[in-house]
C-alpha cells in the first residue's frame, strides 16, 4: 500500500485530503470557540462534533481510495445473485402456503393489468433487446 501512496499521481489526492481535514478540523475549533462564547448555544457545539465528524469520514475516505487502488476491489459473487434472480423467474415467491397469491404478487398483477404500464413495460423490453443486439 505504501507504493501505491507513493504514485505521483496519488500526490494531489495527498494535498487535497490534508487540507481537507485540516480546514475541518479548524471548523470544528472554530465552532467549539464560539459555543464557549456568550452567544454560543448547544447548536454550535453540536456543530463542532459534526465538523470532525465530517474530518473522519474524509480520512476514511482517503484511505478507503488508497486500500482500494492498492489491493483493488473484490468482485462480486456473480453465481448467488444469478441464483436468487433465476428463483425470482420461478414465481415460487409468489403463492403462499395455500396456493393463493401472496399481497405483492396480487399488485404486481393489478399493476400489469394497467394498459399504460404495460406499454412502458413493452418499450423497455424492446429498449432491452436492442442494447443487447449492439453488444
Amino acid at each position: 500500500m505504501l507504493r501505491t501512496a507513493l504514485r505521483p499521481r496519488w500526490l494531489l489526492r495527498h494535498v487535497l485530503a490534508v487540507v481537507l481535514i485540516a480546514a475541518l478540523i479548524l471548523l470544528g475549533r472554530w465552532q467549539w470557540d464560539v459555543s464557549e462564547s456568550q452567544r454560543g448555544s448547544l447548536q454550535n457545539l453540536l456543530y463542532a462534533f459534526q465538523w470532525w465528524a465530517m474530518a473522519l469520514m474524509v480520512a476514511y475516505g482517503w484511505w478507503r481510495l488508497l486500500r482500494d487502488d492498492a489491493y483493488g476491489r473484490s468482485a462480486p459473487n456473480l453465481t448467488t445473485v444469478k441464483a436468487a434472480l433465476n428463483a425470482d423467474d420461478a414465481g415460487w415467491h409468489s403463492f403462499g402456503l395455500d396456493g393463493s397469491l401472496s399481497a405483492e404478487a396480487q399488485a404486481a398483477q393489478d399493476r400489469e393489468s394497467d394498459p399504460e404500464l404495460a406499454d412502458y413495460n413493452d418499450y423497455l423490453s424492446r429498449l432491452n433487446t436492442r442494447a443487447q443486439r449492439a453488444r
